[in-house]
């Protein structure tokens, strides 16, 4: 009976024991340390974006003469006169539908449960009776000394949080000042931590991320003002109330990735179905031809393929920026995505492809010293059997042999020279 071969048990030694400990521990402590600096991560690459946005207008008045830093405080300038300009047009109006929207939301309400209950759909009727006959929000309440106190709490709470988004846009935009100004001084440096033969790969990488953000950001601003203001004209057409902060939320949630269009017409939507529930068919053919319009018409002189990023890779950085970073987490999942997908396409798969050509090639070198080989020792058994090549000067016969030899070097030293890169 044959016995069983023994099977090797590998042990570890004591300080194989801690390198792996230690390796374990770096790498908890390096993902710990990422969320717990995710908000200053967060306003980093907003500043980046923004930077590399503004960054070709920058260059363009530097050609022209103006300074980086007088050309980056000209288009802040510019920036925020056009806002403010804008915002001075359109506030007055914003607020006060925005203020009848919330003064007539619990009648909307209220009018959806009972259409929902009326239907003719068990589905529909059983929705109706299962949700709340008011939205907690709006459940009006007697204010107690108790509420008056939650209320000053709730606006030191509101302040606090004004505050932290001023102090952070300020961050965000000084930042931006700084990244376009000294961009490529940072990314220079940032190459020299990469060994020489990668900063190429690297630079080419970093490149076209910056291409890409940018075209990204101007395209996406262009496709929400777009997407805002056909949004606008269909719903004076359709006859909806509140036409300005349906459509100015629409081409906000336009920069919302795969889910935003869809949830851009929600409002509207719910709007028509408790005024005259005829017009929601309306809005629900609007927002289809004005998507089509978009993806057949608007994208592709637009946007230009700037992004090109994978459906599946969208779907996972849209849930995972948005469960960290919430709503704004979601408007730069695609940005953060194509970024992803850059690194993965040209940094670790290009790795993985020159290795194997730099393979190939090391066995196609082989393949030619041994077959130099082969001949050389061809060249020595026929000269030692060839009578003819005995009769030859002597100068000849050294000189095929110094030939054969030296192509043997040569060889040898192409090899040498691969195994070094």
């Amino acid at each position: 009976m044959k016995s069983s071969p023994t099977e090797e048990v590998t042990t570890w030694t004591t300080s194989q024991v801690v390198l792996a400990t230690l390796f374990v521990v770096c790498v908890f402590l390096t993902f710990w340390l990422l969320y717990s600096l995710r908000i200053v991560l967060f306003l980093f690459f907003v500043a980046v974006v923004i930077g590399t946005a503004i960054r070709p207008a920058v260059e363009w008045l530097h050609r022209r003469g103006v300074s980086r830093s007088v050309g980056i405080i000209v288009i802040y300038i510019l920036i925020a006169g056009l806002l403010t300009g804008f915002l001075a047009m359109i506030f007055p109006l914003l607020a006060d539908q925005a203020t009848e929207i919330s003064r007539n939301l619990p009648r909307y309400y209220t009018d959806f449960k009972v259409a929902l209950i009326n239907s003719d759909n068990r589905l529909l009727r059983n929705l109706g009776w299962q949700i709340p006959s008011q939205l907690s929000l709006l459940r009006s309440r007697n204010i107690d000394t108790g509420e008056v106190i939650d209320q000053v709490a709730q606006t030191l709470l509101y302040t606090n949080l004004v505050l932290k988004g001023i102090l952070s846009t300020l961050a965000i935009f000084l930042l931006a000042y700084y990244w376009t100004q000294e961009g490529n001084f940072m990314l220079r440096a940032l190459l020299r931590v990469f060994p020489s033969q990668r900063r190429k790969q690297m630079r080419e990488f970093m490149q076209l991320a910056e291409i890409k953000i940018g075209g990204y950001v101007r395209g996406q601003g262009l496709l929400c003002i777009a997407i805002g203001l056909a949004a606008f004209i269909a719903y004076l057409l359709i006859g909806l109330p509140y036409t300005l902060v349906l459509a100015v939320f629409a081409g906000v949630m336009e920069m919302v990735p795969v889910f935003g269009p869809a949830l851009g017409a929600i409002p509207a939507l719910l709007v028509a179905l408790s005024t005259d529930p005829g017009k929601a068919l309306w809005v629900v053919a609007a927002t289809v031809v004005i998507q089509m319009l978009e993806n057949a018409v608007l994208v592709p002189r637009i946007m230009k393929n700037a992004m090109g990023v994978n459906p599946i890779m969208v779907l996972l950085s849209l849930i995972a920026f948005s469960s960290v970073f919430g709503f704004a987490g979601a408007l730069l999942a695609l940005p953060l995505a194509a970024i992803i997908q850059l690194l993965v396409s040209r940094v670790v798969v290009s790795a993985a492809e020159s290795n194997r050509q730099t393979h190939n090639k090391e066995l196609e070198v082989q393949s030619l010293i041994n077959e130099s080989q082969e001949l050389m020792q061809t060249i020595y058994e026929t000269s030692n059997k060839s009578s003819s090549f005995q009769d030859l000067p002597e100068k000849d016969r050294l000189e095929v042999y110094s030939l054969a030899e030296e192509l043997n070097q040569v060889l040898g030293q192409i090899k040498e020279e691969g195994e070094r890169l």
